[in-house]
């Protein structure tokens, strides 16, 4: 038979987005407020000039990173 250990309370979790770090979704938010307000924003990936890339309209579609090349639409 096995036993196993539960976890201590108050233990931390890899989950609890704590440490400092930005959540995936506060860095994306991010980028997205640079690139609706027509101004370049940190690339999420290597943190190069991300452009805002537009369509018919005004309104800017998504952005293309010029250091790697990832687009966010």
């Amino acid at each position: 038979m096995i036993a196993l250990a539960a976890p201590e309370q108050g233990a931390e979790s890899l989950f609890d987005g704590e440490g400092g770090e930005p959540m995936l979704d506060e860095v994306l938010a991010g980028v997205w407020e640079g690139l609706t307000a027509h101004r370049p924003a940190a690339c999420p990936v290597c943190g190069e000039r991300m452009h805002p890339e537009y369509g018919a309209h005004a309104r800017p579609i998504g952005g293309r990173c010029e250091g790697c090349g990832s687009t966010l639409s």
